[in-house]
């Protein structure tokens, strides 16, 4: 959880018009979190990818958001409207004032919804059936070096898992764009660094060694100093990511738990620049 940034109850419920409407939506995931109002409220909140107006009768495969407010009581055994993966649901609602979005915020948050009463679940609609076996049948990327990648529609990549230098390391590419069905960009990417995955290998854990040799020596559970090439050599890939932009984030670990736990992230660029490394977890 984390602070919003309306920060209290009427700022959030200032958010949206007072008229209320109508609304059947198809959800991709669970609700899964919320963040934390000033008032002492959780606001969770949920994104769907198909909705009916049933006030207008509009259809609509426009990605939308939906939010609400409950307490945080020390009793709580949910998030209010536990709203499940690849349901069709009926709400009723008030929509978003519109707002000038900055380069951090999603699309979606124009096209956001307060739910004020969820009227009834496990509904049926045509168009909403239509795109929800759309969503329901795999898509997969298969080659003979990499393997299978499989589509995450929720996420917008494709994962799975590859061979590398014989560590088992899981993979995601993302989607060529927000919602797509190919990843033909990012698949490039992956397919050039395989190639040369011995050079990316020792560069990714000599560039780790030589930026936290100093922090692990200062975490380490042993009491004996290591040296840069001692660090380098003890650490494999465990995952990777791409963008369609060639940037790259890798996770390293060891299986020794000298840093309690902690994993190496690695962000560098298809060109071979090398931005940060530091531990997470």
């Amino acid at each position: 959880m984390s602070n919003n940034i309306f920060g209290t109850v009427d700022e959030f419920k200032n958010r949206f018009f007072t008229e209320e409407m109508e609304l059947l939506f198809l959800t991709v995931e669970s609700v899964n979190g919320a963040v934390i109002l000033d008032d002492g409220i959780l606001k969770p909140n949920i994104e769907f990818v198909a909705s009916v107006n049933l006030t207008t009768g509009t259809f609509s495969k426009e990605k939308g958001r939906l939010e609400w407010l409950i307490a945080d009581r020390k009793n709580r055994q949910d998030w209010g409207y536990n709203f499940k993966k690849f349901n069709i649901y009926h709400i009723r609602c008030r929509k978003n004032i519109p707002i000038e979005l900055n380069q951090n915020q999603r699309k979606t948050m124009n096209n956001c919804y307060m739910v004020t009463e969820l009227i009834s679940d496990g509904l049926s609609n045509p168009k909403l059936e239509k795109i929800k076996e759309k969503y329901l049948k795999p898509v997969y990327i298969e080659d003979s070096e990499i393997g299978k990648l499989t589509l995450n529609r929720e996420y917008s990549w494709f994962e799975g898992n590859i061979d590398w230098l014989g560590h088992n390391c899981a993979v995601q590419i993302e989607t060529d764009r927000d919602g797509g069905k190919s990843a033909n960009k990012a698949f490039a990417h992956l397919k050039s660094l395989y190639v040369d995955i011995s050079a990316w290998d020792e560069k990714f854990r000599s560039y780790a060694a030589a930026e936290l040799i100093e922090t692990a020596n200062e975490w380490s559970m042993n009491n004996e100093e290591m040296t840069a090439e001692q660090f380098a050599d003890m650490i494999y890939i465990s995952e990777l990511s791409i963008s369609p932009r060639g940037e790259i984030t890798a996770y390293y670990v060891e299986d020794k738990d000298i840093f309690g736990g902690h994993a190496i992230e690695i962000a560098a660029t298809m060109k071979g620049k090398l931005e940060y490394a530091d531990f997470v977890g």
